[in-house]
């Protein structure tokens, strides 16, 4: 402890004393594994974490993560108490297919949904793509090399039988070549507006990809953990409203996680809910109504409790095996 907390410490009352050790000896701290710091995600994760750990006797400490992949194998390993998810991670990792065939984690729990991201499908709007169907053998970038918006993309397009002549690349890079007229456009999944996708914009314009309701039918029967989204005309300067497809975000836990604290973090979060969307905008207009209708892995039993004392029922796909 440093000196000057030392001599702050003792010269507190003895009752104050007394309660900063009563207090310290009780508080609980759990880790979450986030994202890449200086994304909008850490900051959105961080705020949430923060009203959590601010109404509750519990500390959430964040850490910077390689992303929602690697969290979910850390989780399953036991090195950290807490997981940010999306819903395609955690149907493949609670189910034991695709990316988690040999890191199969049945236990693996959904608290709470934070907010929705976007996948972006692009090209240069001076070329003649007009749709999906379009990208067939055109050079295209399905997202950046081993990020969520790749597997995505690859699993959209391989379900509508569409086949592109991906290049894979880092974001930076795909953005650089649809600029040179390299690749004929590009792809990522984020909370618009996405500023490599306002820069790239600004310097060769863009036409977003519509994934028409027809689209949606097809890719839904195949892929249930992903959801109908809007990118509200002129997010990018000129583009109209354009459908595409958006995938729940949220926090997670191992079953073990003691019921009443799962009840305690999942309570506060929505009871102080308007801090988190004021200071993240991407959270607004998510509920607890539609975190569960979104759930596409079981939700933690004391989140159960907690969306239950709202009267909410839950479906019984996502009710957790342990009730």
């Amino acid at each position: 402890m440093h000196a000057r907390t030392i001599a702050r410490f003792l010269s507190l009352p003895a009752a104050a004393i007394i309660a900063s050790l009563g207090t310290a000896a009780h508080a609980q701290n759990f880790n979450l594994s986030a994202v890449p710091t200086g994304t909008g995600w850490y900051f959105g994760i961080s705020e949430a974490a923060r009203v959590v750990s601010a109404n509750t006797p519990y500390e959430i400490t964040v850490r910077e993560s390689g992303g929602t992949r690697e969290n979910a194998i850390r989780i399953g390993r036991g090195e950290v108490d807490l997981a940010f998810t999306e819903a395609l991670v955690a149907y493949e990792l609670y189910n034991g297919v695709g990316r988690f065939e040999d890191e199969h984690n049945p236990d693996f729990r959904m608290l709470f949904a934070i907010a929705q991201s976007t996948m972006h499908w692009a090209v240069g709007a001076d070329t003649d793509i007009e749709t999906v169907e379009d990208l067939e053998g055109q050079p295209f970038n399905p997202s950046t090399i081993g990020g969520g918006g790749e597997y995505i993309t690859e699993q959209v397009f391989n379900t509508l039988g569409i086949h592109p002549d991906y290049q894979r690349m880092r974001l930076a890079d795909a953005a650089e070549a649809v600029v040179d007229g390299r690749i004929v456009g590009l792809s990522y999944n984020a909370i618009p507006p996405n500023p490599s996708f306002t820069e790239v914009h600004t310097n060769r314009p863009l036409r977003l990809l519509e994934i028409t309701d027809e689209h949606f039918e097809t890719v839904s029967a195949e892929l249930p953990f992903l959801a109908q989204t809007v990118v509200p005309a002129d997010t990018y300067s000129g583009m109209p409203d354009t459908q595409t497809i958006g995938i729940f975000m949220s926090f997670a836990a191992n079953a073990e996680l003691d019921d009443d604290v799962a009840y305690e973090m999942t309570k506060a979060f929505w009871e102080n809910h308007e801090e988190v969307a004021n200071a993240f905008p991407a959270a607004q207009g998510v509920t607890p109504e539609v975190s569960v209708a979104v759930a596409t892995y079981p939700i933690h039993a004391g989140a159960v409790r907690y969306y239950q004392e709202l009267g909410i029922d839950i479906p019984e796909e996502v009710m957790p095996p342990e009730m």
